[in-house]
């Protein structure tokens, strides 16, 4: 299951959005308004956020390429999904991010995840658009 977002312009440089992204506590600006729990992880390199009718999604910092792109996995061996966040340069005050999340599901916790996701993928997006 592939759920990609359009570009998003955001009001910081490559480099200022890549270490805004890469700071767990950012994120928890960036959840949509459903949100139930956010927790960031001991190691404070992930987070694991309830929202809405999903189970808890948890994101695990597995790589990141400076200034450009920072990847996140799932923490649960029972899920196999990843999250890759793309920053291109724009000018000296902006960025364009692009979030690609990559889930490999059975088909029956596809159907039931496939609108959910999108939506919470979607969200994180455009409240990053918002931040200014």
């Amino acid at each position: 299951m592939k759920v990609n977002t359009n570009k998003v312009r955001f009001a910081k440089n490559q480099q200022e959005a890549y270490n805004f992204l890469l700071d767990m506590k950012n994120y928890e600006q960036l959840m949509p308004e459903d949100t139930k729990s956010f927790e960031i992880h001991e190691s404070g390199k992930g987070f694991t956020v309830g929202v809405g009718a999903l189970p808890k999604v948890g994101m695990r910092l597995k790589e990141t390429v400076e200034p450009s792109k920072i990847v996140f996995e799932s923490p649960a061996p029972a899920f196999e999904y990843t999250l890759t966040i793309s920053i291109d340069a724009v000018d000296d005050n902006s960025s364009d991010v692009t979030l690609d999340f990559d889930g490999n599901f059975n088909m029956m916790i596809e159907m039931m995840a496939k609108k959910p996701l999108t939506s919470f993928i979607e969200t994180i997006a455009e409240n990053l658009g918002r931040i200014g």
